[in-house]
């Protein structure tokens, strides 16, 4: 009967190694997981160099990992297994404490590494002639604490935008952001690292109020889910962000994406120029398309784009820049209510002179607006000198 047993087991290992292994060699890679929503690693062919280095066999580690035969459900089985276990974590998220929220492990900068990105904010602001703003979206494990597992490392503490504010130049203006996207508020997608419709809002408000172009207004006037009497619209209940993918929490609820503006904006004369390729096309504020993918957060804008020029010729406010990640996509609609000319510029795509670009378009204000996780860990943060 042992021996019985032990065939067995070798048999269905071996079914289980080699037969996965034909799989993957018989299957066409995938180049993006729309689940993850990323590109996946691809087979490169091995050389003497990377052979000697070590470097084809961790490109072929990467390869197997990303390409392995129905990866997304191996993920969410693991994510069962460690619940199971009473872990609080998987792939680097949190499982939040109210069962329904996940959190992305959160990078806290050196000292060192903060300061020189940091400077080169102040950099930005020695080279031009007009006034320079700095604001950083505290993390969403900052802002809902409470809801974190006991003891969670790898969370914002808070330290890295008190330090960022302390290292800022006397060019640079620093909005604090924490006060107003707080516990009270529906700041942030459960399923995402994101800030929702309602925490764009809420910067807004305040971003505007330090800028001297709007009164100051507290939390509790925006929780009724309205802006200047218009009710916010539900265009989503079925979003599922990355944290979500990442964690292969799939127990999770999605969450809903609303908007309050409308496409047009308010006066219905915005107009929205493009540069998904680096040259302008007709664009508009949300892409309903986008609602029917994995990514619908891209309803906001279209997605990632090198530069974004939004025109409301009927605002009171003059030229701004904004240089941004992608938390400005569901925040662009509200600065088209208070300027004629809104320019996004995403220094991941875009390689040209935020001095020279400042001045060839007449700009009246800068803003350089990041979440703190991906001001902490942006490579090209550099191009805001040039």
């Amino acid at each position: 009967m042992k021996h019985k047993y032990s065939v067995f087991i070798t048999v269905l290992f071996c079914v289980f190694i080699f037969g996965f292994g034909i799989v993957l060699l018989a299957s066409p890679s995938r180049d993006f997981s729309e689940q993850e929503n990323r590109f996946l690693a691809q087979f490169k062919a091995p050389t003497l160099d990377t052979l000697r280095s070590g470097e084809f066999m961790e490109d072929f580690e990467d390869y197997v990992t990303d390409q392995f035969p129905l990866r997304d459900g191996w993920i969410q089985l693991k994510a069962l297994a460690e619940r199971a276990l009473g872990k609080q974590e998987n792939n680097k998220v949190y499982f939040g404490t109210d069962g329904q929220t996940l959190f992305a492990q959160y990078t806290i900068p050196t000292q060192e590494d903060l300061a020189q990105r940091v400077g080169f904010v102040n950099k930005l602001a020695d080279n031009v002639d007009v006034p320079v703003y700095f604001a950083l979206i505290p993390d969403k494990s900052w802002a809902w604490a409470t809801l974190l597992p006991a003891n969670a490392p790898n969370v914002d503490d808070g330290s890295a935008i008190e330090n960022a504010q302390a290292m800022c130049g006397d060019n640079v203006t620093y909005i604090d952001l924490r006060t107003i996207l707080t516990e009270e508020s529906s700041a942030f997608y459960r399923t995402d690292h994101h800030w929702t419709t309602m925490g764009a809002q809420l910067a807004f408000q305040r971003l505007m109020s330090e800028m001297g172009l709007a009164r100051p207004m507290e939390t509790e006037d925006l929780l009724g889910l309205s802006y200047q009497g218009l009710p916010y619209t539900q265009v989503s209940d079925s979003f599922y962000g990355t944290t979500w993918s990442s964690s292969g929490a799939g127990w999770i609820k999605p969450d809903s994406i609303c908007t309050v503006i409308p496409e047009g904006g308010t006066q219905g004369h915005v107009t929205v120029t493009g540069y998904p390729e680096g040259t302008p096309v007709e664009s508009s504020l949300y892409h309903p398309e986008k609602l029917e993918v994995k990514d619908k957060y891209a309803y906001f804008l279209g997605g990632n784009q090198p530069l974004c020029v939004i025109q409301n010729p009927d605002a009171e406010g003059g030229k701004l820049l904004v240089v941004r990640d992608s938390y400005c996509d569901s925040l662009a609609p509200f600065l088209a209510e208070a300027f004629q000319e809104v320019h996004l510029f995403d220094l991941r795509y875009n390689n040209m002179s935020l001095k020279q670009y400042v001045a060839d378009n007449e700009i009246d204000q800068v803003l350089v607006l990041y979440s703190g996780s991906n001001f902490n860990t942006d490579r090209n943060l550099f191009k805001l000198g040039q």
